[in-house]
């Protein structure tokens, strides 16, 4: 493209700054606007990062605004058509897997460039429907196709190392890693069970759960994830709530419920747990996001309705969001889903505000609408 190729040429185009006065080769000046939660708080807690809507999303931060002013930017291309889950590592590289295209989209931030998990002829494999994504700390991938009823295992350079085929599951969604005990947790939403695998070759070691509204039942569950001891916290849907239960599988407790006041459920979507302690919950018909301890003591809601046109978002905007990942620095990614985008959040830790302090002038208060 003549673009990319004429970045390769910056250094030739820059001795011509002198000619066009207005055009710099440095950095735009970056917007000292910072949208918080809870907004305008002496005691901000998260911050919103930004979104990933088209292909320039990503390609930007290796953008140089000198070539675009000069030569003008190539044409964006819509990142998604039907975004369903998302992954990040936290080293700059965030996957979503792609219902629409029945491929995983690899995109990375450090290089700012867009790709797709590959097999080992370095073709895109076969999936008929991929949902649920999740890394581990070895840097491998792994991704649920729930209509082809199996696990694809992805290394580190995102190629693809195995498949295990789910006997006995119905219709696999999502799941979570247990390094430290080997094991996988897989949803079976419409047997509303969670199996227990072997994270070596993928066999079933027991099941937790059956469909009811009880300790330790489930009604359509949608999500699980970990917390740093251990423990399983499972997204029921159709029950408004969250179950966490310990390694041996013991009911530890319960929270969440139906309703449209703050703190509640309507339709609830995607569930993650932070390394830092938080619960973050997609409430999808609500268009929002409820934040809990582990504990579950609701702490706060983020969010409202907002439809995208033309490019444009307002921090904080959903239109059905759906899955969710905490990485491993308290970033926040969410795929909205009728806005075909993924939003970037972060947690604002204390290595965070170190690196990205908040100076006086730059909260601005998120509005959708």
């Amino acid at each position: 493209m003549m673009v990319s190729l004429l970045r390769n040429l910056l250094p030739v185009f820059c001795v011509g700054v002198l000619l066009l006065p207005l055009v710099s080769c440095s950095a735009a000046p970056q917007s000292k606007q910072r949208y918080f939660w809870p907004p305008l708080s002496d005691q901000p807690k998260i911050e919103y990062l930004g979104f990933f809507q088209a292909d320039r999303d990503v390609y930007r931060l290796g953008a140089n605004p000198f070539v675009e002013a000069v030569f003008g930017r190539e044409k964006s291309q819509a990142l998604f058509t039907n975004p369903y889950g998302v992954y990040a590592d936290g080293r700059g590289k965030f996957y979503v897997t792609e219902v629409g295209r029945r491929d995983v989209m690899v995109a990375d931030l450090n290089h700012g460039t867009i790709g797709n998990l590959k097999n080992s002829k370095g073709e895109l494999p076969t999936l008929k429907m991929p949902t649920g994504i999740v890394g581990d700390p070895q840097g491998n991938i792994y991704v649920v196709d729930s209509v082809g009823l199996k696990i694809l295992v992805f290394g580190p350079d995102d190629t693809l190392r195995s498949e295990w085929a789910l006997d006995g599951v119905m219709r696999p969604l999502s799941l979570a890693v247990d390094v430290a005990r080997k094991r996988i947790y897989l949803v079976d939403t419409d047997q509303h069970k969670i199996f227990v695998l072997d994270q070596q070759n993928g066999n079933v070691l027991f099941s937790l759960g059956k469909r009811g509204s009880g300790p330790g039942e489930f009604n359509f569950p949608l999500d699980v994830d970990l917390d740093a001891d251990g423990n399983l916290y499972v997204l029921d849907a159709m029950n408004a709530r969250v179950q966490v239960f310990a390694p041996d599988g013991a009911f530890l407790r319960a929270f969440g419920e139906r309703g449209t006041a703050i703190g509640s459920f309507q339709i609830p979507k995607g569930l993650a747990v932070s390394p830092a302690g938080q619960v973050y919950v997609t409430d999808s018909l609500a268009h929002r996001l409820v934040v809990f301890s582990l504990e579950g003591e609701y702490l706060m809601t983020i969010g409202g309705k907002f439809v995208s046109r033309d490019g444009q978002m307002a921090p904080g905007g959903f239109y059905l969001p759906g899955d969710i990942d905490a990485d491993a620095t308290n970033g926040l990614w969410i795929v909205d889903t009728l806005n075909r985008m993924v939003h970037h959040f972060q947690y604002l830790d204390d290595d965070y505000l170190l690196q990205h302090p908040i100076l006086p002038g730059q909260a601005v208060l998120p509005v959708t609408h």
